[in-house]
């Protein structure tokens, strides 16, 4: 019982880390700051191929780090919530559950030896965490290339 209690309580926090971060974030907005900064990158590798003015250089490389500073800020703004809660259901809430389950032992040895209740969690938030990831990752790329279709299809 208290192993199905962990499972679920690890997928529970993962969905809720995963939809704290979409609203904490602005998906449409990352993914145009991401289009602008591919551009201006490659932009920028051309400008350095062709031998072009160091402050030519230096200037499109100004344009380019406010982008960078943003993306990073918008990135890090659902760390500073989702991190702490964690931590509070890694140290505190989920210790106080497996206890008050009358768990015969902290470990899951029947799985791995010496796997414990909250070791097994970390394991399964991680995977749920990654498989999220990626499947929302792979919806913000199809609706980035979405987008930039129907853009090219409105300048046309």
């Amino acid at each position: 019982m208290p192993l199905i209690v962990v499972i679920v309580v690890a997928v529970a926090y993962a969905a809720g880390a995963l939809l704290l971060q979409r609203k904490l974030t602005n998906p449409k907005r990352m993914r145009e700051i991401q289009r602008r900064l591919k551009a201006h990158t490659k932009a920028l590798n051309e400008m350095v191929k062709s031998g072009a003015p160091k402050d030519a250089i230096a200037a499109k490389q100004g344009e380019v780090m406010p982008l960078f500073s943003e993306s990073m800020k918008s990135q890090m703004k659902p760390m500073l919530v989702i991190l702490p809660l964690f931590i509070v259901l890694y140290y505190a809430l989920l210790p106080l559950l497996i206890g008050s389950m009358g768990a015969s032992s902290s470990t899951i040895d029947f799985i791995l030896p010496n796997l414990t209740y909250e070791n097994f969690f970390f394991v399964v938030v991680f995977i749920i965490g990654m498989a999220l990831s990626i499947s929302v990752m792979a919806y913000d790329r199809k609706k980035g290339k979405d987008e930039e279709r129907a853009e090219q299809a409105g300048r046309a």
